[in-house]
Formats: structure tokens, sequence, C-alpha cells
């Protein structure tokens, strides 16, 4: 199909998405279908509404089938690509929305805003792996067509340069999650069923498309643990690309590749009557795979110190920028019982200090750890009064890994209680796994403190 034919069929693609994705199933009974202007014989008043809304539909999906098949085999469409001499990923489309997602976590989305079902269907025919980029849009997708520029999709360079960036207003974030499809159903009245998991962190360098969904370049940020002390941009952008590739081999084992529990055996579903209790059952965490086989080939190297002086002269790290600039930032410190920092701890420490913390909160409470994270607990740490996971991690996978993971998922526990609202991109921004661990085990040794003497 020649490309002037695809810019058509995309157009009147997205018309129809747009027509479709804006009318409630209620109000769609009452709708007349808008098939005219397609050359279709328009219905008489005396056809059942439902009927007009059903062809309508028919030919959507038809429409479709042709042009996305043919955007699958057309090379011209741009596919996200790791790029691993530098731990980039190029031509990443963007799902802005408004709220936050962290590496660790499933979720389940409901897609039905024209341009983004037509961004899902255009990664959807491509091969697998499917990446899309999730970001912060405070008030959602709507917010991108006000005139407001906090609102506007920036790099973090450009971000950086924003004097209005301090006043405290909310903003579109430029720190974000690489997602990673597992599974995907289509409904009957248009919309998209996704599962996905947050698989990396990223911040936006190079922005490619804004029209009609937006596409950047995004680089993917390991935790500063990961990355050399004392270096240079010249020397830490080749230990941080090394990081990102080798933080990507663990995905097969740490996301395990599973489906929607929904019917397969339908080529679209009701557009009613989804089962959220079905779909609970695999949110909100990823589960791990029981097959560690791929955790053989992956060499598990710790970070090289190298001494500053060795790169006098040379930029400072991009982390660094991003900390100096605010972009990357340490939580808000909490003073709790304990007299001694937290934060000057090294991360196993840490990682035994939160886990004795989250026993405390659990015996309180009566509250049981879902096994997405008890899965995380050490195998040393068989005296807790807690129950011990179902299955163990494999021994094979680091504990930095699973330090990283743990300090991602414990802050989930808190975030209906006011010491831990609203911090997600907080422990996204957090530079290292180190500093989120003793962030998040100050406010559970806080509130426990608290639970703890109204019993006493």
């Amino acid at each position: 199909m020649r490309k002037i034919g695809l810019l058509r069929l995309q157009a009147i693609l997205l018309s129809l998405r747009c027509a479709s994705a804006f009318v409630s199933p209620q109000s769609r009974a009452t709708a007349r279908a808008p098939t005219a202007s397609l050359g279709m014989t328009s219905s008489s008043s005396s056809d059942d509404p439902d009927e007009a809304e059903r062809r309508r539909m028919e030919m959507v999906r038809s429409l479709q089938k042709t042009f996305y098949k043919d955007s699958g085999d057309d090379e011209t469409v741009k596919r996200p690509t790791l790029q691993t001499d530098t731990g980039v990923v190029t031509d990443l489309p963007l799902w802005r929305v408004g709220w936050v997602e962290t590496p660790g976590r499933a979720n389940c989305l409901n897609v039905h805003e024209g341009q983004y079902t037509h961004m899902f269907e255009t990664i959807l025919s491509g091969p697998k792996p499917w990446y899309v980029g999730h970001l912060h849009l405070p008030g959602g997708f709507k917010m991108a067509r006000t005139d407001e520029e906090r609102y506007d999709l920036k790099t973090w360079e450009d971000e950086l340069d924003d004097d209005e960036r301090f006043e405290g207003t909310e903003r579109s974030a430029v720190m974000g999650a690489l997602m990673r499809i597992a599974d995907y159903r289509r409904t009957e009245d248009g919309r998209l069923v996704l599962l996905v998991h947050p698989v990396e962190r990223f911040v936006v360098s190079r922005i490619g498309q804004h029209f009609p969904y937006s596409v950047a370049d995004v680089q993917i940020l390991p935790d500063t643990d990961q990355l050399p002390d004392g270096a240079d941009e010249n020397f830490c952008k080749i230990a941080r690309a090394a990081a990102v590739a080798r933080s990507f081999r663990y995905h097969d084992y740490e996301y395990k590749d599973i489906e929607l529990p929904l019917p397969k055996d339908v080529e679209y579903l009701p557009a009613e009557g989804i089962p959220a209790s079905a779909l609970s059952k695999i949110l909100p965490f990823a589960y791990y795979s029981t097959d560690d086989s791929s955790l053989d080939k992956i060499e598990e190297t710790q970070p090289a110190s190298s001494s500053s002086a060795s790169f006098a002269g040379g930029q400072p790290p991009l982390e660094r920028r991003l900390q100096n600039g605010g972009i990357l930032a340490n939580p808000p410190f909490l003073a709790g019982p304990e007299t001694a920092n937290r934060r000057t701890a090294n991360a196993d420490a840490l990682e035994t200090l939160l886990w004795l913390a989250l026993d405390d909160f659990c015996r309180c409470t009566g509250f049981v750890l879902p096994e997405g994270i008890l899965c995380l607990m050490p195998p040393e740490l068989d005296y807790l009064d807690m129950e011990p996971p179902q299955r163990r991690l494999s021994p094979k996978y680091p504990p930095l890994r699973r330090q990283q993971r743990l300090s991602y998922l414990a802050p989930a526990l808190l975030e209906n209680i006011n010491i831990g609202a609203g911090m997600r991109q907080t422990w996204l921004n957090t530079p290292s796994t180190r500093t989120r661990l003793a962030a998040v085990l100050e406010r559970y040794e806080l509130i426990n403190s608290n639970m703890m003497g109204q019993y006493q």
C-alpha cells in the first residue's frame, strides 16, 4: 500500500476510533452510525440503532485488519530499539496518563482514546517484545491539549532549562517507566485490554513525534548502585550501557510471560462484563518465572570504582546532572524512632532491617504479604514470624536485583495512608536502590512505632 494511502486510512481509523471511544455504551444505542461519509448507505430511521452500531464496528475492524497488517509489514514504521552501546531506546511510543508506574508491578490497561488505540495497534502489529513508555501527565492525556507549557512533553535538558519547574505546580514528568506488553484482547466496541509490566525506568532524551501520539528516544537509567563512583560521563556512559544491557537480560526471569485470564476463543470480547476478579489474580505485581535457565548466561559484575582524578576535566555523568537539577532526588527524610541514620547503612543491612520492619507491620495489622513481595525474602531470614514464601527465588539471582525490586514494591502497602500516598514518582526518581530502601524503611519504622505506642 502506498504511503499516501496509509496516511488517509490512518486518518479514517483514528476518526472512527475517536467516535467510538468518546461515546458511552449507553449513548451508543441512540447515536447515528456515521457511515455515509465512508461510502456506505446511511441507515434509515426505522433501522435498529444497535444493528447500525454493530455494522459500523464490523467495518472499523475490517479496516483495522487491513491497515495494521500492512503497518506490520511496512519497514518504514519505526519500532522501539535498544541501542546496546548507549542504553538508549529509540522511537519509543509514549503513553502519557494521570498515574505513575514503577518497575516490578503489573497493570491491566483499558485503552479507549482514539490516539492511543491507534498507537497500541501499531505496536502490536510488530514483532515481540512489545514496548511502550509510560509517563505521568497530571490530569491525564487531555491536559496535553491545553496551552499550558507545564504539560508539554520535554526532554530532561528542556526540563533543566525551564525556570518554572520549581514553582511547585504539577507538570509533565520526564522520568518514566518502560513497559513490556505481555498480552492483550480486543473488545467489540473498539477498546483494547492490555496486560503490561513496567520493567525499567527512563528519562526522555529526544522527542521525535508529537502527533497523533508522542514518540521519543529515552535513556534507560539503572540505579546508581550499578554504576562506578567518581567517573565522568565519558567513562560512565560505557558502564551505564553495559548495566542496561545486563538488566534487560534479567527480564525473562523477572517478568513471567503470563496471559490475561480472559477468553481466547473469541476474536472480540463483549464490551461489558470483563471479570475484575479474574484480572486481580495477576495484579498488582509481576510474577517471576519458574524457569531460571535464562540466568545461566548472565555475568553479574560489580560496578568498578574509579578515581575522579583519572577523569579530570570531563563532563559530570548524566546521573549527577539529573541530581543537581532535581530530576533525580532523594526522598524527604523522616526522623523515626531509631537514633541511627538509616541512609548511611549499606543495601544488605537495609534489606534485613526492612524485612524486620515488615514483620512488625504485619504483626500489628494482621496483614499478610502478597506472594509478589514475599518471594523477595532472603533465605537466611528464616526467623521471621511471617510465613515464608511459597517459592523462593533462584540462588542464581543477584541480591542487588532482589533489593531493587523490594525497594519499589514495599512502598505499595503504604499508598493508602498519608505517610506513603502519592509517592510513586518520588520512588521512581530516587537515585539508588540503597537510598530508596532507606527511605522506605524510615516510613515503616515510623508507622510501626506509632502503632505499637497505641498498645503500650
